[in-house]
């Protein structure tokens, strides 16, 4: 046989297994990444959120103004032909019509309102989030620096988190 085969008894330098963090602080690692992931993707879907109001809130003002200019011609074409006595059989169904473009018009305005309420409560937690989000990522990236996170830092992002929710479900109150 040759020594080739036979296994050496000296232990070899490098450790055959990685080093394993305690299980405390693996679990602190793990609940910090779920909390600034859970932040980012609040982030993210506020703000595309945001996005669609101000879309929606542009779409619907546009439409209030383009009722309201509709609802003025018919008003003035009905005053117009009430006034001239060949017109008078015209009169009352333009003056339905104006009134029609009147109450669509109002209707989109407060439509449009609480658009502008939605818009404005979602800014502000999205404001919210970003800044939650920015010490809880600092205090990750210097934990992950350490490898380890003490249990006092722990405990301020865990604070941070429910400050968080506390003040969003706030905001969510005030505005709607």
């Amino acid at each position: 046989m040759s020594s080739a085969n036979i296994l050496s008894s000296t232990p070899p330098e490098e450790p055959l297994y990685p080093v394993l963090m305690a299980p405390a602080e693996n679990f602190r690692l793990q609940k910090i990444d779920e909390i600034a992931n859970t932040l980012v993707q609040e982030v993210r879907h506020y703000r595309l959120a945001l996005k669609k109001y101000k879309r929606a809130k542009k779409f619907v003002n546009w439409g209030a103004v383009g009722s309201s200019v509709l609802s003025a011609a018919f008003s003035s074409a009905s005053l117009g032909s009430a006034l001239s006595v060949v017109g008078l059989l015209a009169t009352v169904p333009l003056g339905s019509v104006s009134r029609c473009f009147a109450l669509v018009s109002l209707g989109l305005i407060i439509s449009s309102r609480k658009l502008e309420a939605k818009s404005k409560k979602h800014q502000e937690i999205t404001a919210l989030a970003v800044t939650k989000r920015d010490p809880v990522n600092r205090l990750l990236s210097r934990a992950l620096n350490n490898n380890a996170v003490s249990a006092h830092k722990f405990d301020i992002i865990l604070s941070e988190f429910q400050q968080y929710n506390v003040l969003k479900e706030q905001v969510r109150a005030t505005l709607l």
